[in-house]
């Protein structure tokens, strides 16, 4: 099954030499988030990017390094602004965080928050911003309305069905679209979640065991949630399938994870790519994503923590 055209890896960043390595791994594009000083009067809960620890955190040096390095290998790195709720008082830290982020020379910013990109955009008409799935774009509909801010990439939802992708790519030719393809798959919808993720181990709600009232069909989903990593999530299946439709870019979900564990997202992917080109035969390639997962995280894969059960699993 040839490749329509050559689809880019995403790939999460948290230092310099992480930059460097995961670059030099096959990282086509970076993303990130900063912590700036002038942020420091409020916890890492209350961080503009999504991540409520500090290993997803940069500061400003830390970013300049990587944007040098990205700069000389000529790969974009984006900007994660993710966060959906502020403080009134923190959106002048916010657009200071934009100015400096941009005079850097970051590629693009990743945003959810509507009346945060609102703000931005009046000060930044122009600047590139990338819709994170924290907007939850669930149809062509919300792609038009976004598309009306001048947004052109987006992120799509977890929870959507690849025909779903389909109908939405159809319909929105003027917009580049990145998929989630590896770690953080959830059973909720992101921009709808309200729970806390501050768990020091990083073992977030949905993970949890914890006694369960209500619909029975709820709980059967779930309890299979229970105990099962979200950083063993997985989508490769829907590689073939996401190339024939157009999707730009393959994202990896990970930031504050350990640099080993992105480098070896980055070669799972590349083996998956590799393995799209060689094998025609669609059920001999699931077959074969089945035995990479195995390999890489020592388990077969299972169907809640697959990014697209209806290829992998049979399922919608």
């Amino acid at each position: 099954m040839g490749q329509k055209k050559k689809i880019k890896i995403l790939s999460p960043v948290d230092n310099f030499l992480e930059a460097k390595a995961l670059v030099e791994e096959g990282a086509d594009e970076l993303y990130g988030g900063l912590f700036p000083s002038f942020f420091r009067d409020y916890p890492y809960f209350l961080s503009p990017n999504q991540r409520t620890f500090r290993e997803a955190q940069m500061d400003e040096e830390e970013l300049k390094r990587i944007l040098e390095l990205c700069k000389e290998r000529n790969v974009p790195f984006y900007l994660t602004i993710n966060q959906l709720y502020f403080k009134h008082k923190q959106l002048p830290l916010i657009m200071k965080l934009a100015d400096f982020a941009i005079s850097l020379g970051v590629s693009a910013f990743i945003m959810g928050s509507l009346p945060l990109i609102i703000n931005v955009r009046e000060r930044f008409p122009d600047f590139p911003i990338h819709l994170s799935t924290m907007g939850v774009a669930l149809n062509h509909h919300s792609i038009s309305f976004y598309e009306n801010l001048n947004i052109r990439r987006v992120t799509l939802e977890r929870s959507l069905l690849l025909k779903e992708i389909r109908g939405i790519i159809s319909n929105s030719k003027a917009i580049e679209f990145d998929a989630f393809i590896l770690i953080g798959k959830c059973p909720n919808v992101e921009g709808f979640c309200s729970l806390l993720h501050t768990n020091a181990d990083k073992i977030w709600p949905c993970e949890q065991n914890y006694r369960l009232k209500g619909s029975e069909d709820i709980i059967k989903v779930q309890s299979n949630w229970q105990g099962f990593y979200r950083s063993q999530s997985c989508g490769i299946c829907g590689i073939p399938y996401l190339l024939s439709i157009g999707i730009g870019a393959l994202k990896i979900v990970g930031r504050g994870s350990s640099t080993r564990f992105k480098i070896e997202n980055i070669k799972m992917i590349k083996e998956a790519l590799s393995l799209e080109r060689e094998i025609a035969e669609k059920k001999v390639l699931v077959k074969e994503f089945k035995k990479l997962y195995k390999t890489r995280f020592n388990h077969p894969c299972n169907s809640y923590c697959c990014y697209f059960p209806e290829i992998g699993f049979g399922l919608e």
